[in-house]
């Protein structure tokens, strides 16, 4: 929220803007820590009930993994504009307790979780208390590209499923900002039924600062992203409800 106005580069382009125009950008780069937790199920055609299955007890996956993370924001004074991204991947054995598309219920199997995540929000800020705390209420696109490979021990059978695709979210920040110390809060949601597929999306991210310099910054931060979704993949029913949640440290730029 404490603004610096870009000069020298940019101060021809600026020139020609209002007076009250500030911009700021920040860049960031770290490490988080996820695991995932729920339960996943796919089928082959058509089917009825419960069909999903534990992601520890029946693939092996539920472990903590280290996973690559950056985030960038463009802040205009009043809109914004956020990307982040990470990937994430999980691998482990298990036991299936139903048939997994051609993977047979009751055999040891082997599976890997691939999941790539890159959101952005569009955002604007409302002072609450001016510069120190606001919220900015706004739109975000999740953009999902989710593999899960799963193959018996014996070499015989395999599965692989992809779901992938952008979800609009509705989306609010809240940000204080203390100086050498801030924090910000994201929440992104959306609820939706889509040709054969409905379910939710809850998207939770949330950081504590460290500005040692105006330049630098240092976080810590959360993040929990929940997947609930449901229906049709080419004539095979699905049911997915997992979460991905961990946390995250690292460091960035702004001015």
């Amino acid at each position: 929220m404490r603004k610096t106005i870009l000069s020298l580069v940019l101060l021809p382009l600026v020139a020609t803007l209002p007076a009250c125009f500030q911009f700021e950008i920040q860049a960031q780069a770290g490490y988080a820590q996820l695991a995932l937790d729920g339960d996943i199920g796919y089928q082959n055609g058509a089917q009825s009930g419960d069909i999903d299955q534990d992601i520890e007890s029946a693939f092996g996956l539920g472990d903590d993994q280290g996973s690559p993370y950056v985030r960038a924001k463009l802040d205009f004074g009043v809109p914004n504009l956020s990307v982040s991204a990470f990937t994430f991947e999980d691998e482990g054995e298990g036991t299936l307790e139903a048939n997994f598309g051609n993977v047979p219920q009751n055999v040891p199997v082997r599976s890997q979780f691939d999941l790539s995540n890159a959101k952005a929000a569009y955002a604007f800020e409302i002072p609450i208390v001016p510069g120190i705390a606001s919220i900015s209420p706004g739109i975000a696109i999740d953009y999902f590209d989710l593999a899960i490979d799963v193959r018996d021990a014996f070499g015989i059978s395999q599965e692989n499923v992809e779901l992938a695709g952008p979800l609009p979210l509705a989306f609010v920040r809240g940000e204080v900002d203390l100086g050498i110390v801030s924090a910000v809060v994201e929440g992104g949601y959306i609820t939706a039924d889509i040709d054969d597929v409905e379910g939710e999306v809850l998207d939770l991210e949330a950081q504590l600062l460290l500005h040692p310099t105006d330049l630098i910054e240092i976080f810590v931060g959360y993040r929990s992203l929940n997947l609930d979704l449901n229906g049709m993949v080419d004539g095979d029913t699905f049911d997915t409800d997992i979460t991905l949640s961990g946390f995250m440290i690292g460091g960035g730029f702004r001015f």
